[in-house]
């Protein structure tokens, strides 16, 4: 039998230590890919989180409740426009940083419509005017059915949340027909949301109903901290699989 030499024998253990280290290496990296769970939030002020002092909003808590939950690392890109429409969350969309956050995304959220419905209404909560949010509904309805077309021509397997708009507008100072009129643009909201696959409609309708305003909200819109810490918790358990 031949014998072995000494050289060969280091040399061996030497390739075997760097094939081990270089195998080792690929699977940190791929289990690096694995901890990290990304997710987008498209939307207005409630999406950026105005009314909260830290900027945290529903999406934070959301964040923060899947991380602890998974133990996986979990990346928000919020681009959450305060004062944004759905027009405007359209033409967003053409934004190469968005999309190229959308493409990577593994869950994207979508509240959209509370300005659409203020821009309708003319700011008049008072007395609503019936018309202008009849036509006022519809373009939310066809802005988010493009909004959710184009997010899904650009991610094919990420899920999808679409947040329906909860009432803001509720006391002695607004009109009486506004849990009317918000529930209408909710149907308008879930009608969007069965046309897109991988698709899921929460409703935000019930969070705030029968409170002390003073207890959930920074203002007459906005949820303050608390609020929001309720929202992202409702949010978290829709999301919840």
């Amino acid at each position: 039998m031949r014998k072995v030499s000494k050289k060969w024998l280091i040399g061996g253990a030497i390739l075997a230590i760097l094939l081990f280290a270089i195998f080792q290496a690929g699977k940190t990296e791929g289990s690096n890919k694995i901890k990290t769970i990304k997710i987008v939030a498209l939307g207005d002020s409630l999406t950026y989180g105005v009314g909260d002092p830290s900027k945290t909003g529903y999406i934070g808590v959301v964040r923060q409740n899947i991380q602890k939950q998974t133990g996986r690392n979990v990346i928000v890109n919020n681009f959450g426009i305060s004062g944004q429409r759905s027009d405007q969350l359209l033409r967003q969309l053409d934004n190469g940083v968005v999309i190229k956050a959308l493409k990577q995304a593994e869950y994207v959220f979508v509240f959209i419509g509370t300005n659409d419905f203020r821009h309708a209404a003319g700011w008049n909560f008072r007395q609503l005017p019936q018309q202008p949010l009849l036509l006022g509904k519809e373009k939310l309805r066809n802005n988010l059915s493009k909004t959710l077309a184009v997010i899904r021509e650009n991610n094919s397997f990420a899920q999808v949340y679409v947040l329906g708009l909860y009432n803001p507008y509720f006391g002695e100072e607004y009109d009486t027909k506004a849990p009317e009129s918000i529930r209408s643009w909710n149907e308008a909201i879930i009608e969007a949301s069965k046309e897109s696959t991988l698709t899921k409609y929460i409703s935000t309708y019930e969070l705030y109903e029968n409170i002390e305003k003073d207890m959930y909200f920074a203002d007459s819109l906005h949820p303050n901290r608390r609020g929001y810490y309720k929202m992202g918790n409702w949010v978290y358990n829709q999301w919840k699989p």
